[in-house]
């Protein structure tokens, strides 16, 4: 590679639990000159060499215009078992159950020993995806803290984190919804979890994520998602400001749209695919159409981070 392989790779990475809103802002935010929207990069192995799934720009993974290239200068083809080697790495030091380990120093250079051959890799796969985007800064929302915290080990990635809140009675509502998976051949429609599942997982990660990065707080930021779509200007400087990026121009067009271009995306929300102008604003269908026995399960079980996050009690808000 050429002299900025030297630099570091900026990495935004948005975590928390998963229809929190993520793909909607990581896509927005891919609109700001020098950032690149990458989707969940935590799935780009399984989900890009082994399985060809849609990319965000339509097209199969391996055809892509930008995704072909990147594994084809970088790793020297499209290689499914370079592919199962990195995913049997991955799984064996970047999963929730490993995040008690990584509060430790010692844990941590356990993990560090057994990821090696990960690590190296995934720090050549972000830089090659920095040049070939010619971007400052990867957004990457896999959200996953155990992953994320990895992706901090990574030598020559510069990891800023955007813990992305949603109130759990939302997520829950949208996690037992049923939506078409368009972007894989073998699944008609996403993953659903129960209001239990959602909510016990919206504890324990939003929970480790504090305790990951709580400390530092140059590069962790906090927002609720709520916040987000009702302030998005303060939100968009507040986030640019997180990676260093204050002089680059906000993606909006007045001051609740934007305009979203073709985006090459791993994984994610079928709204990935979305183009053209969008208007951000809150969905509360939760509050109207969600279940009164499942709302009031999923504020019980979170009712210490509920309150901790500002959320009310008896509705959203």
């Amino acid at each position: 590679m050429n002299d900025g392989a030297a630099r570091s790779v900026k990495v935004l990475y948005v975590a928390g639990l998963g229809r929190s809103g993520s793909t909607i802002l990581a896509n927005t935010l891919g609109q700001v000159e020098g950032y690149f929207s990458g989707g969940e990069l935590n799935f780009i192995w399984k989900h890009t060499l082994i399985e060809n799934r849609l990319c965000g720009c339509g097209k199969p993974a391996r055809e892509c215009p930008f995704w072909g290239p990147v594994f084809d200068d970088e790793f020297g083809g499209k290689s499914e078992a370079l592919a199962r080697q990195m995913m049997r790495l991955q799984y064996s030091g970047a999963r929730t159950r490993h995040i008690p380990v990584m509060l430790t120093e010692g844990g941590r250079r356990k993990i560090r020993a057994r990821l090696g051959k990960f690590l190296e890799n995934t720090g050549r796969l972000y830089k090659a995806i920095q040049s070939a985007s010619g971007s400052r800064v990867i957004v990457d929302t896999s959200k996953e803290p155990a992953y994320g915290y990895v992706l901090g080990m990574v030598p020559g990635v510069d990891l800023r984190v955007l813990h992305l809140v949603r109130d759990p009675r939302a997520a829950a509502y949208s996690w037992a919804k049923k939506k078409p998976q368009p972007d894989s051949a073998e699944r008609e429609f996403m993953h659903q979890k129960s209001p239990t599942q959602s909510a016990v997982l919206w504890d324990a990660w939003n929970a480790a994520i504090e305790a990951l990065w709580r400390q530092m707080p140059a590069k962790y930021l906090r927002l609720r998602y709520e916040d987000f779509i009702d302030d998005p200007r303060r939100s968009f400087e507040e986030m640019l400001k997180l990676t260093g990026e204050v002089d680059a121009q906000l993606p909006l067009v007045g001051e609740r749209d934007v305009k979203l271009g073709i985006s090459h995306t791993v994984s994610g929300n079928p709204n990935r695919f979305d183009t053209g102008t969008v208007e951000l604003r809150q969905d509360r269908a939760w509050q109207k159409q969600m279940q009164p026995r499942d709302r009031a399960l999923v504020t019980a079980l979170t009712v210490p981070l509920l309150k901790h996050y500002g959320y009310p009690l008896t509705s959203g808000g």
